[in-house]
């Protein structure tokens, strides 16, 4: 058995390339700035009609579409809803796209299959509306 070398940066890895699967996101500082060595998150709107702001009532249309994201991808934060609409942070690569192929690419950038799930989770299947937001300085912008 090998001792260890005290440098996971630069070893060779099982496929014979240098930081293999050891260090991948070491050093990096690229956009989205949501995966230092961890999943990439997203940030995203979830507008819908009839939405209630009152996250407090029971079975509220929020609570819904909440539990209804969280069926469909692996959410990290939700923020107080407000005017039809809530923010949550989710892990990029388990929305839900309609595609079972790739865990890493998402196919559906227009996430219909996303809405078109969680409109399907809330009473009345409202028109549910999903953007991901781009982030500039301390600015969320939701395209």
């Amino acid at each position: 058995m090998t001792l260890y070398a005290g440098n996971l940066v630069g070893q060779t890895g099982s496929d014979g390339t240098v930081n293999t699967g050891v260090a991948a996101n070491y050093l990096k500082a690229t956009s989205p700035f949501t995966n230092f060595g961890t999943r990439q998150l997203a940030v995203l709107s979830v507008a819908y009609t009839g939405a209630d702001t009152t996250p407090t009532i029971q079975n509220s249309l929020f609570s819904q579409g909440v539990r209804a994201l969280q069926q469909n991808a692996e959410v990290y934060a939700v923020y107080t809803p407000g005017s039809g609409a809530f923010v949550a942070i989710v892990a990029y690569d388990t929305e839900w796209d309609g595609q079972v192929s790739s865990a890493s690419t998402i196919s559906d950038a227009s996430f219909a299959k996303l809405e078109a799930a969680v409109s399907a989770g809330i009473t009345g299947t409202p028109t549910v509306t999903i953007t991901q937001a781009s982030v500039t300085g301390t600015t969320f912008t939701f395209a």
